[in-house]
């Protein structure tokens, strides 16, 4: 018998002295698991071209399915699109978990799309995955973007941002260049990144005016997975510019670098209000000659200049002894060349 039946038994037939039940939820004798379900597995496959549809991709002639450790039917061939689906059902997978391989091969059996990846049976299954083409990394992600909302326009599109266009770099590398409309999550739009290998990377956005300038800007991380595209979508800040160049004074005295025996200033950047310091303890090294530097990408406040210069020999010049300067960064306003502030910085002992 049950031993909660039997319980309220014993309760019955001893009514006149009372009795209490707990029902505890964590008995185990009773709360037996379910077992896992075998179940049928339908994959649905598209591709990083037009719609996605096999339609799109008539150079492919079908697609080829490998599960390690299963025989499947015709060898694991099959039409790209069936009774107007691009996919298929296999049938009877017992319980337990599974890795997969999905290759689009063309009228000479060479593989052209691939994707991999891995799903559980307990029941029927859903597998959604994208192919890549072969000879290229295995993801790739969507990206999409919005500007700060103002109290005029809310969330503002792009011509109420006044931006044209976005240029994106991925790990530092070579910048897209994007409608920016194209990939305004505003009106729900976002654009396909080039293919990377799956995992965490980073990445920037510029968004540019249509006079060329700067006037947006976002830093962070993007993440992607083979298969099955990850949605990522990011907010734009507005920047402003600084220009600096720098004066070595020895004394009363000017000195060029060469006369002052200085190679390389140090420059940073203090946010007055939080203390932040834009280029962390390091600070951004640059040539001595290299002056003008031109900061594009920096939020609108009030930056406390510190600048180090030195050279062979523990020559050493600096601005962190005197009163280093307050320079404002006004969104929207870039600065240029001829724009440039000019710190001064003294030779130390």
């Amino acid at each position: 018998m049950n031993a909660r039946l039997l319980v309220a038994f014993l309760c019955l037939s001893a009514a006149s002295t009372g009795c209490i039940i707990v029902d505890r939820g964590d008995d185990p004798c009773c709360d037996t698991p379910s077992p896992a379900q075998p179940g049928d597995v339908s994959f649905f496959w598209s591709f990083p071209v037009g719609n996605g549809r096999c339609l799109d991709v008539p150079e492919v002639k079908n697609v080829r399915i490998t599960i390690p450790g299963e025989t499947l039917h015709n060898g694991g061939f099959y039409a790209c699109n069936t009774a107007s689906v691009d996919g298929i059902t296999l049938h009877d997978f017992v319980p337990g978990s599974y890795s997969y391989t999905v290759e689009a091969l063309d009228y000479s059996d060479n593989v052209l799309f691939r994707s991999s990846g891995s799903f559980v049976v307990n029941g029927n299954v859903r597998v959604n995955t994208t192919l890549t083409p072969t000879g290229s990394p295995s993801s790739y992600s969507y990206i999409s973007w919005r500007f700060p909302p103002n109290s005029v326009s809310g969330s503002p599109n792009c011509n109420q941002a006044g931006v044209t266009r976005v240029d994106v770099s991925i790990d530092g590398g070579a910048w897209q260049q994007f409608d920016c409309a194209a990939g305004s999550s505003v009106v729900g739009n976002a654009v396909q990144s080039a293919y990377l290998e799956p995992g965490t990377h980073s990445i920037q956005f510029i968004g540019v005016g249509s006079d060329g300038k700067p006037y947006y800007y976002a830093s962070g991380s993007l993440s992607s997975q083979s298969g099955s595209p990850a949605h990522n979508d990011y907010s734009l800040w507005a920047v402003g510019g600084m220009s600096l160049r720098w004066e070595l004074l020895d004394g009363s005295t000017f000195r060029t670098c060469a006369e002052a025996g200085v190679t390389q200033v140090v420059i940073n950047l203090e946010n007055v209000d939080t203390g932040e310091l834009v280029y962390g303890e390091v600070g951004d090294t640059q040539s001595c000659t290299g002056a003008p530097i031109i900061y594009r990408f920096l939020k609108p406040g009030d930056y406390r200049v510190y600048i180090r210069g030195t050279g062979p020999g523990n020559v050493f010049y600096t601005n962190e002894y005197a009163v280093p300067p307050v320079l404002s960064v006004v969104a929207f306003q870039q600065k240029e060349a001829q724009d440039a502030y000019s710190a001064a910085i003294y030779r130390q002992p």
